[in-house]
């Protein structure tokens, strides 16, 4: 079984925050719960709505609940799979 250091996982984190854009669909690897409650489900597919890069190892994806309806910060590391976007978003 492979050990990983923190570098390491902010570098694998890192990597996945740069490989997804806005408008992929991502899942996270477990329910995910705030003090509130069930804010996403695993199993289900997150319309990548934003990303936030504040500094390494701090960046986030954006989604929306479709429990509570509310946008979700989610870290990279709780990306379990994504898929990419059919057509590219395009702003106007």
């Amino acid at each position: 079984m492979a050990t990983y250091g923190i570098s390491d996982l902010l570098v694998e984190s890192d990597f996945i925050w740069r490989e997804i854009a806005v408008g992929d669909h991502v899942m996270v690897e477990a329910d995910l719960y705030d003090s509130a409650g069930l804010m996403l489900k695993y199993g289900t597919s997150y319309l990548v709505l934003a990303k936030l890069r504040k500094e390494p190892g701090s960046s986030t994806l954006i989604v929306e609940s479709d429990v509570t309806g509310e946008l979700v910060n989610v870290h990279p590391a709780l990306i379990c799979s994504y898929e990419n976007a059919h057509a590219p978003i395009s702003y106007s």
